[in-house]
């Protein structure tokens, strides 16, 4: 029986010249973006480009980095406020005979001009129809007035937590983030309003091994505030990952808070261990 091997591109995408570089972006409302960033996939045979999306001078990827896509300025809805995109994830089909074959797995998006969140996700069809007025009619039939329908961190968590062993949740976890991106999903539900949620899937990505993907939810809490254990986390996980000396700055100020707070005695041994040299 053949079997379906998908390929992980992460850290395999180099930038290059195609026709994608020559798109215009797509623009919605109060300017915001959506461009098309000519990619050279080390695959053979994948023609694709990674959407990103940008407001107020600030860009981040709408899918994870090992996923392709595109859009039609006829996506955009006529108020500018909702686009739909077309990612797509590439693999191989192992065949039999020891041969490969190119296979992919698509997806309709309905992505937020505004905060460039994914609000919705649908088969590949449903991105052949038309807008009426602000909502979109597929050709099968579907009517679409786009709205949140993205699992909120609180209710993802209730699921994560039934999960006993620490490599299935981080593995549940990354799972849940095939198409779309970190960026873009805490774009659909602000780490401002979720602070504790993020910080525990941060926490279960990294105890599962996963450091990279924890330190993007870590950072979006981060932006909201100084959190003392928040620190100690991002310690960890930079510490693993060998970034050292960026992981020590946090050990101190997780450390200097602690200390503060009147709580040295609860500081992990670790901590003293790793920033020995820093006095």
């Amino acid at each position: 029986m053949a079997s379906l091997k998908w390929v992980l591109m992460i850290g395999s995408l180099l930038a290059a010249t195609s026709a994608f570089a020559e798109d215009p972006p797509i623009v919605g409302s109060d300017g915001h973006t959506v461009t098309f960033r000519a990619t050279k996939w080390t695959m053979p045979g994948v023609d694709s480009a990674t959407a990103w999306f940008t407001a107020n001078g600030k860009s981040f990827p709408l899918f994870s980095t090992d996923v392709g896509a595109d859009g039609h300025p006829d996506w955009l809805s006529p108020d500018k406020k909702t686009v739909l995109l077309d990612p797509v994830v590439f693999g191989m089909l192992s065949l039999e005979n020891g041969e490969e074959k190119l296979e992919s797995q698509q997806h309709c998006a309905v992505i937020s001009m505004e905060t460039g969140c994914m609000l919705a996700e649908r088969s590949p069809r449903f991105c052949l129809g038309k807008w009426v007025g602000n909502q979109w009619f597929s050709e099968d039939g579907e009517v679409l007035t786009p709205s949140l329908e993205t699992e909120s961190p609180k209710e993802w968590l209730k699921y994560i937590s039934t999960i006993k062993a620490a490599q299935s949740r981080a593995d549940s976890i990354e799972s849940g983030l095939t198409f779309l991106s970190p960026e873009s999903y805490m774009a659909c539900h602000p780490p401002a309003q979720s602070v504790q949620a993020y910080n525990d899937l941060g926490f279960y990505l990294a105890e599962g091994g996963k450091d990279e993907l924890a330190l993007k939810f870590y950072r979006g809490v981060e932006a909201v505030g100084k959190r003392t254990v928040l620190m100690l986390n991002i310690a960890d996980s930079l510490w693993r990952l060998d970034r050292k000396d960026e992981a020590k700055r946090y050990y101190g100020e997780y450390r200097e808070a602690m200390t503060a707070a009147g709580n040295a005695q609860k500081i992990p041994q670790r901590v003293a261990e790793r920033t020995a040299h820093q006095g």
